[in-house]
């Protein structure tokens, strides 16, 4: 026999309770790294999902700030309805002949605790030779409906019209803005008779609920600011409901009139 071949003969390998203590020690750590990649995808996920929300949520909250912003109310000079509680005034026979004649259009802002409808300066072209000016009628409300899954929701909607017509509230565009909130909730800042801007605005100006220029209390003028609050349902079965609000500032309160 060669040198060393005894040896060679005599060498063990591994036992079947030692193969089998190994593949455990390999799954137990599997497992482990398995659960921690998991997680880690879980919270990427969680993340994303909370940064769209967001990012939704304020778009939403902006695009309905700034569009409040720019509303305005007109009279019968620009061819409106007559201000509740004033008489509408002509500069001839032939200009009242004219106003009578024609229908008058609804330039203001109705709104409630949930919707608010409104004319504004704040309609922008996109299409090429389109016969339209910067004059625009939106609505913001939540609608109840039914998505995708069969669900019941309530839905974020807005409503547009860029064309001159005599009921702000009906008609238009109406598109989804967030397919799912819980609540929305608008307040009016009511100056009351005093100059706006001033210490006596602070002083005497409440929070209203409601706001509409074809009646008397608000004919002819408007909030000098708007407060909206959104409420978004939870996310996960351990979330809470979140809220979230921004005020806005009128830049024409009151009656058009050049």
């Amino acid at each position: 026999m060669r040198p060393g071949a005894r040896a060679a003969s005599g060498a063990r390998g591994f036992t079947l309770i030692e193969v089998m203590i190994a593949m455990a020690i390999m799954a137990g750590l599997t497992g482990i790294v398995w659960v921690s990649v998991s997680q880690m995808f879980q919270t990427r996920d969680a993340v994303d999902a909370r940064f769209e929300r967001y990012q939704l949520v304020r778009l939403a909250m902006n695009r309905m700030a700034n569009e409040i912003a720019m509303a305005y109310v007109a009279g019968p000079q620009h061819g409106g309805e007559i201000v509740p509680g004033e008489e509408a005034l002509y500069e001839s026979e032939e200009e009242q002949l004219s106003m009578q004649l024609r229908e008058p259009v609804q330039f203001g802002m109705i709104g409630g605790e949930d919707e608010i409808s409104f004319t504004a300066f704040a309609h922008v072209r996109v299409l090429e030779d389109e016969r339209a000016s910067h004059h625009t009628q939106i609505g913001y409300e939540v609608r109840r409906e039914i998505n995708e899954a069969g669900d019941v929701v309530n839905r974020l909607v807005r409503r547009s019209h860029a064309n001159y017509v005599d009921d702000i509230t009906r008609g238009g565009v109406v598109h989804t803005m967030i397919p799912e909130v819980e609540s929305l909730e608008f307040e009016y800042w009511d100056p009351g008779p005093v100059d706006i801007g001033s210490e006596r605005e602070i002083a005497q100006g409440r929070w209203v609920s409601e706001w509409d220029t074809t009646r008397r209390e608000h004919a002819g003028r408007l909030p000098t600011r708007v407060r909206i609050t959104l409420v978004m349902p939870a996310q996960g079965p351990r979330g809470e409901s979140e809220v979230f609000t921004t005020q806005t500032t009128l830049g024409m309160t009151e009656l058009l009139e050049y």
